[in-house]
Parts: structure tokens; sequence; C-alpha cells
């Protein structure tokens, strides 16, 4: 098969696509006598019931959520065909095998950067279904191709694992955002991400979901988390034990684990209440006295330990949210409860950590506690400041002090809080990179002091933590996270390379293709 320069990526892809059965607004124009290219080429031209039946094997691929779903249906097809005697047995057979091959499709002259290790990009990768073959140079690679394999040559683009946003409300605020849930998932796969964690779902929405995804919707994969309680701090129980955790539910929806409030949170029109210590209360402004020194945790230690404790029996990883320092402390404190020096085997992991005093670092390293933070922001830090006091802001947001732990730490989006473009991988990158501004929600207290230089991580490291190390905070590490033989095929063309460009320029970075599952679910029309 010749090689498909970028130029022609869009009419070629159209092949692939009716293989792959993408969902996207756009057509299969091209598909017809290609969807089983060099296999009966009359027999699809042949009409039954008035359309050639070329356009009835399109539908197939349209309708099917997956290769053995596509299968199935030209099977049923082809049975047909025959009873009806428009084809012959030897046609039907031929028919049927040519469907069943697994499509293929190889990646090349790109810089493909695998987050396995350092930064240094392969040139090419294999896909053969819904899984990565190889990872290597383009010769190695292109030797591989076989008759029916789509060649796209990506013109030097880079090519990373799927973005991974652990900690999102895209579910359960498609709503409220005015989005459907189609519309919110078309969101995440246009900025690239294949993967997210739905970090508040009740009894209520957890059957909506369900349905959704049953009813072969679901796109990305979804991981949901579910209430033990409300933010306002209401108790939901122990209803999380009736799902089974990290086994998949729906097609592409799985329950990852409960969600614990430790601090009352967007309760009643309020924003957030965190809690501290009297240590950093003594610092406050008036304005945050006033407003947050009465707060009180939802649960006290002994009593989050006890409700931990159950889920951990039971095997669910809890992500705990807690922002002011003694909302974080006492969740840390009641994890080591838990792990009474053992291993943190189910993973169980503190949101957001905004306030981390120098005592608490080591709490999460000897503990090997997840966190799960959200990019940094100069506006950010000075709203905060106006309550805690100028004497604590070197205490706000320790991203790079908790990478320097060793312990796992993912970058998320909290989507929708934190602005509607939070949930843009580039522009989280940015505001890490640079530890300047990169929401729109914090865009008019600017211009913005630049926040502590020494907190800000570098390109790799802020990829890695919505790559790999994200995977690992939702236990998928083995199946996503990074491109690698054996994996899932998740992957996203960007376009520009993040390492190359200037540290300024990282936020204006687009995605132009989304794969999840060796199918392409979104590409720009920018990829040309």
């Amino acid at each position: 098969m010749k090689r498909i320069p970028l130029a022609c990526l869009v009419t070629g892809l159209c092949v692939f696509f009716a293989a792959n059965y993408v969902q996207s607004d756009s057509t299969l124009t091209g598909s017809n006598r290609r969807v089983t290219q060099g296999c009966q080429t009359d027999v699809l031209n042949r009409v039954y019931r008035g359309r050639p039946i070329s356009t009835w094997i399109d539908e197939c691929s349209v309708s099917a959520r997956n290769h053995v779903d596509f299968v199935g249906c030209v099977a049923r097809l082809a049975r047909e065909l025959k009873k009806f005697g428009l084809i012959n047995g030897k046609e039907k057979g031929a028919l049927q095998k040519c469907v069943a091959k697994k499509p293929s499709i190889i990646l090349f002259n790109a810089q493909i950067y695998t987050m396995e290790d350092r930064p240094f990009p392969a040139e090419a990768v294999f896909i053969v279904g819904n899984r990565i073959q190889a990872v290597g140079t383009n010769e190695k690679i292109l030797a591989m191709s076989k008759k029916y394999t789509l060649r796209v040559d990506l013109g030097g683009r880079a090519v990373f694992p799927g973005f991974i946003d652990p900690h999102t409300h895209l579910f359960n605020e498609a709503l409220a955002q005015g989005l459907s849930l189609d519309e919110a998932q078309q969101l995440a796969l246009e900025n690239g991400i294949t993967a997210v964690g739905n970090m508040y779902t009740d009894p209520y929405w957890i059957e909506e979901f369900m349905q959704y995804a049953e009813a072969g919707n679901m796109r990305l994969r979804l991981y949901l988390y579910l209430n033990y309680n409300h933010s306002c701090g209401d108790v939901f129980g122990t209803w999380y034990e009736d799902f089974v955790p990290r086994v998949e539910h729906a097609p592409r929806v799985w329950v990852n684990g409960v969600k614990i409030m430790a601090e009352r949170s967007v309760c009643g029109g309020q924003g957030v209440q965190p809690v501290f210590t009297p240590e950093l209360l003594n610092r406050f402004t008036p304005l945050g006295r006033e407003l947050w020194e009465q707060n009180q945790l939802h649960l006290a230690l002994d009593e989050l330990t006890a409700v931990i404790q159950r889920a951990d029996d039971y095997g669910y990883q809890v992500a705990i949210h807690a922002i002011g320092d003694l909302g974080i402390e006492t969740s840390l404190s009641a994890i080591s409860a838990v792990r009474k020096g053992s291993a943190n085997k189910y993973r169980h992991m503190v949101l957001h950590n905004y306030f981390i005093r120098d005592d608490m670092l080591d709490m999460y390293s000897e503990g090997n506690i997840v966190a799960l933070v959200e990019p940094t922001s100069p506006c950010h830090a000075n709203s905060y400041v106006r309550r805690v006091g100028e004497e604590n802001r070197g205490l706000f947001k320790r991203w790079r002090d908790l990478v320097d732990t060793g312990i796992h730490v993912g970058l998320n989006s909290d989507w929708p809080f934190l602005g509607f473009g939070s949930l843009d991988p580039m522009r989280k990158l940015y505001a890490v990179v640079t530890g300047n501004n990169g929401f729109d929600i914090f865009e008019p207290d600017e211009p913005c002091e630049p926040l502590i230089a020494d907190q800000s991580l570098s390109v790799f490291e802020g990829l890695k933590m919505m790559t790999i190390e994200s995977a690992y905070a939702m236990h998928t590490e083995k199946r996503l996270g990074s491109i690698k033989a054996g994996k899932l095929a998740d992957l996203v063309v960007l376009s520009h390379n993040p390492f190359e460009v200037d540290p300024d320029d990282i936020k204006t970075i687009k995605a132009l293709m989304t794969m999840i599952d060796g199918k392409i679910e979104f590409w720009s029309e920018d990829l040309h």
C-alpha cells in the first residue's frame, strides 16, 4: 500500500474511519468500495434494496461499538445477501473474511514521545486493532506494514499518549455548563483527552451514566468515584459497595473508588470552606478570619479513618477532598492509620492539596500517598492570600516540592471549577511550567505577580503528570498512559511540539487528532 502524505490525510483516513467505526461530525465520504479494499469489489457495487452493498457496510461501520460488532453486522448482512441470491457462498465467505481482519494503521514521520522514559522521541508507531503493536524508527515500523495497513505521514508532528484527566466533573456538571453529555465528551476529545475521572457521582448520576454508556454513547474512558458524602457533609453511606471496584460496569465505564469530602465545598451557593491549623490561622487577615476561622472538618480523624478502613476492606480506592492544611493533614493521617505501615495497595489519594507545611511532605512520601493537583496561577494565589495572609503564601500549591518527594502526582483540571478552558492540557502545562495564569476564570484579576519560581515544573514532568502518572492514580498504568507495545492505542497528535516551542507559546498548542482504542474519535481540519 502506498504512503499517504500529510496533505491527503483527511481523505485517506476515510478508509481507516470506515474500518474503525469512528464517531464524528464528518461523513464517511470516499469509503464506499474501500471499506474492504481489494476484497470482492464487484460485490460491493451490487444493489440491495435500492442501495449499493458498500453503503450497507458503511452503516455497519458507523453503528458498531467495536470490531466484534462490525464483523457481526457484516456477517448478518452477508447471510441475507446470500439468502436473496445476490452473492454466492464463495463471495459470502470472502466478504466475511475480509472484514474480520483487524484494522491496522502506521503513524510515521512523527516525534512520538512514549512517556516511558526520558523525553527522546521515536519516529513511528504500528497499531493493530485497539492495541499498540510496536514503536520505533520509520524504517523498522514501515517494514511491518500489511496489505491493508493505512500509513499516515504526520510530517514531523508530536504524538503523545492520550491525556488523562483524573479529577473532573465532566459528566455530573455538563448540564450545568449548558452541555449535553455528547457535547461534554466532544469537548474533552477536541482537547486530546482520552480518559477522565468523574469525581462526583451520587446514586442518581450513576444510573444516568450507565444507561448512557449501555446505549453505546461512551467515546472516552470514564472512571467513576462514588460519593460517601455530599460537599455539604450529608452522608450517602456505603451504597458504593453495590459496585465492584475496577470492573467495567458498562462499555468504557469503571467504578474506581470512593469520593470523601473532608471539608465543606461548594455548598448552598458558597465557595470552598478549607480548614486550617491554629499555626496558619494566626497569620490570617481579618477577612480570612471572618470567613474561615470557624470552619470545621466534616469528619474527625477517627471518623475519617473508619470510613477509609471500610472502603479499603472492600478493595476501593479513596479520593479525599482537602484544601486547608488541617484538612490535608487529617486525610494523610487517616490513610496512614489504615495502612498500618504497609503499602498503599489501593492507591488512596488526596485531592487539591493546596496548603502544605514542610512537616507534611514526609507524610506523603512515607505513605506513598497519591496527590492530584490543579495547575497553579498567580491570580489564584492572590485570591487566597487576601484571606490566609502573605506569610502563608509560600505554602500554596507546592507542586515542585510534592514531585520531589518521589510520590505519584497527577495533574488534573477539576473542570469546570477553574474555568471552562481548564480542560485544555496545554493550558495546564503552560501554567505549571511558567507559573503564569493559564485560565480564563482568573483573567479579570490580571495582571498578577509571578509565583515563586522554584515551584515550577519541567515540560517533561508536566506531561508525565497528565499521562503515566495520572494513569497510575487511576490504576490503569498497565493499559494506558504511555506508548508501548501491548498497551491500548490511546494517542493524541499535537499542532506543535511542547518541548520545542517557547514556554509562553505552550498554551497555544492544539490537539489535531485524538485516538481511543485505535479508533480516531477526533481530527481537526488543521491536520492536512
